[in-house]
């Protein structure tokens, strides 16, 4: 790896126009005419070292918001950049500042990009994985990295996101979209205010305009106000919901050209509270918060004061950034963005139980990371080719790598590698008729994902966690066996139960909870059948997702966590029952713990253990205190009804012994180890037509 860093950058210069003599890389200013400011470099180290912590499971819920820092960050550098070159020159050379932000950012994506396209091939699975990490590898090259990873990987705190190595990327797409577009603004607004007097707090005015629009559809976006169909264009990673955050920055740039005040009281006062604030960020914010959106606010002020700070004179808060560690993590901030995340999924697929895996894979991604900031981003900052067909091929030389690699990694796995690959199938997510649909992490449309059946004589609601589309097909199957139509709701990490999880998703889970409640009281379904992975909030040793109680307390020991799923799942089923709706819960999946449809060429040429089939062992003692709570639920109301799939998935299974099957008929049952195929669902159709029949003859 570091010898292909070293040739990628002394090869460039030579091939496409002469290196500038050998000097120190011109600093990065940041305000107005002043030069670089240490104290950014150090909230640059913050921003990032908190997005490594969060991403290699460190308790920082909230450290996904240091992407929001560099965002504000962005908006000020990039602002002082401009207006430096519009005093020096009267306009802004696009051509110069286009081509600036290319060198800076984009051969060191391209190579991360084809590594991480390389290593791919041999440890992702061709079924699924490959195809994700692909699509998303060419729209990081093409800056739509953001809306490929909207479209194949869904929510940012959802499993999919979390198995793709190029997730990271849709934050730079953001990032050089908010390049595209906004030196014109500001450009457009200086113009004016040279031609009108009247008209010179132009440049504030447009910027002003942009934050408030932007921060309008984040506030809206999060609270659930536009229709399902907009969501990419208003959600997590859209640009229209983040680019007040640049605008923030810049407008911050724009007042401390014209405002000079010196005063180390209240430059320590900014700093304490920037500092302050950034800190409960960490804490105060986590995956289940509506973001972006108001809580935004908190990240953003805090950037400001810190900035602030530091432009208005000495103060320890200040210093504390510019010391010399800090400014050097700053410095290598980008790089170490851009490699961290690889390294961490990749670590996950191959030692997918230890926690301590992924955090020591995060501090070695530093390495790589360096050594790209060192061959690669700082020398060809400084590379100027000698004419324009030169830059060209420069650019050209830059996107063949990772792009020749993605389309051939996309090409291979859609034959598989021309591989026989035991007790697979080529069944992904989008097979299933709920997550095609756009039934699952979406804001709830029951009309949009209602199945009617013929002559229907009633309604069975099917909501939970993603189990819920994982069952989706069978249980859809199993209504019209019933003469039932069908409406089905999903949300990754959020169970059906008045105690609401952590990390739920990218928005509030107590309110699609609420929703899913409030509609089933209102209109009053025959049947409510709960699908659940209930061993994820009964094992907190597990690292899922654990309920909160009435008191706001984490379930954090194994019988607060029991106790959270009898009192959360015991209220929602109370709360149906008591209005006469039948209720079907659907007990835990048999888990296969490392699961062969997870295959790929490296553990293809590793020894391996039966691929046909697996030990459930683990499953049936990690669900025995959910299966004791559920059983108890339904005792005390009736018109419930326990299904237990685990007889149908696993017939041969007596008193802990014998194995589960992971084909039936030719089809693979399982599309990961926590959720079933399409054709595994529809396995259960029958047996769970009659569970339905004898909730709706209870009521």
């Amino acid at each position: 790896m570091f010898g292909t860093l070293t040739l990628y950058a002394s090869v460039m210069p030579f091939i496409f126009g002469r290196a500038m003599p050998k000097q120190p890389i011109p600093p990065s200013t940041s305000v107005g005419l002043v030069g670089r400011r240490l104290d950014i470099q150090g909230l640059r180290a913050i921003a990032v070292l908190i997005v490594v912590a969060f991403h290699a499971g460190l308790p920082v819920p909230g450290g996904f918001v240091g992407v929001d820092v560099f965002f504000v960050i962005s908006g000020f550098v990039i602002t002082g950049m401009l207006q430096r070159e519009w005093a020096k020159f009267g306009r802004i050379r696009f051509g110069q500042f286009y081509a600036r932000r290319f060198k800076r950012l984009t051969p060191a994506l391209a190579l991360m990009v084809a590594v991480t396209m390389l290593v791919s091939i041999l440890v992702l699975s061709p079924f699924g994985p490959q195809q994700v990490a692909g699509q998303t590898a060419i729209g990081a090259m093409l800056l739509v990295a953001n809306v490929v990873v909207d479209r194949t990987s869904g929510g940012y705190f959802n499993s999919p996101a979390e198995s793709n190595p190029l997730l990271n990327t849709w934050s730079l797409s953001v990032e050089e979209q908010f390049y595209l577009v906004f030196p014109v603004i500001l450009a457009i607004g200086w113009m004016a205010a040279r031609r009108v007097r009247s008209l010179r707090f132009s440049p504030w005015i447009f910027v002003g305009f942009v934050a408030v629009v932007s921060f309008s559809i984040s506030t809206l976006g999060s609270a659930d106000f536009f229709p399902v169909r907009l969501d990419p264009l208003v959600g997590f990673y859209s640009p229209l919901t983040r680019a007040w955050e640049f605008a923030v920055g810049s407008l911050v740039l724009l007042a401390s050209t014209r405002i000079n005040i010196r005063s180390r009281h209240l430059a320590l006062s900014a700093g304490l509270a920037g500092a302050i604030m950034l800190a409960l960020c960490c804490f105060l914010i986590t995956g289940s918060t509506p973001f972006p959106g108001l809580w935004t606010l908190l990240p953003v002020i805090a950037t400001v004061l810190l900035i602030i700070a530091g432009d208005l004179g000495s103060n320890a808060v200040s210093k504390g950034l510019t010391i010399r560690p800090m400014v050097k993590i700053g410095d290598w901030s980008y790089s170490i963005y851009l490699w961290h995340w690889p390294f961490i999924v990749f670590t996950v697929v191959l030692f997918p139980d230890s926690a301590i895996a992924v955090v020591v894979a995060a501090a070695i991604s530093f390495a790589p990371a360096i050594a790209s900031y060192h061959c690669v981003e700082k020398p060809l900052r400084v590379f100027t080719p000698r004419s324009h067909p030169r830059f060209v091929g420069f650019v050209s030389v830059t996107f063949l790598l990772p792009v020749t690699l993605s389309g051939f990694l996309l090409i291979g796995a859609s034959t598989s590698w021309w591989i026989t690959w035991p007790a697979q199938s080529t069944s992904t997510q989008a097979d299933h008729v709920a997550m095609s649909r756009g039934c699952t992490d979406q804001p709830f449309d029951p009309a949009l994902c209602r199945w009617e059946a013929d002559g229907s004589n009633g309604t069975v609601f099917l909501v939970g966690d993603s189990q819920a589309y994982s069952y989706a097909d069978g249980v859809i199957e199993a209504s019209a066996l019933n003469g039932m139509s069908a409406v089905v709701s999903s949300r990754s990490g959020c169970p059906l139960s008045t105690l609401a999880a952590t990390d739920a998703d990218s928005f509030s889970c107590p309110s699609i909870q609420e929703q899913w409640l409030d509609y089933a009281l209102e209109t009053k379904p025959d049947v409510v059948v709960i699908a659940n992975r209930s061993i994820g909030y009964t094992r907190p040793n597990l690292g899922w997702r654990m309920l909160i109680d009435e008191e706001g307390r984490n379930a954090s020991t194994p019988s607060m966590a029991l106790d959270a799923y009898e009192r959360g799942l015991g209220g929602a089923v109370k709360a149906l029952t008591q209005e006469g709706i039948g209720v079907v819960i659907l007990q835990n999946i048999p888990e296969p713990e490392r699961l062969k449809s997870n295959y790929s060429i490296l553990n293809k040429l590793l020894p391996s253990e039966d691929p046909t089939s697996f030990d459930p062992v683990t499953t049936l003692a990690n669900r025995k205190g959910a299966e004791e709570v559920e059983s108890r639920v339904a005792a005390v109301n009736p018109g419930t009804v326990l299904y237990d799939p685990f007889p149908l998935l696993c017939p041969s299974v007596e008193e802990l012994t014998g194995t589960c099957p992971l084909t039936k008929n030719g089809d693979s049952i399982y599309l990961d180890s926590w959720h079933l195929t399409r054709s595994g669902s529809l396995l259960l159709a029958r047996s769970l037509a009659e569970a339905i029949h004898a909730a709706a003859g209870r009521r």
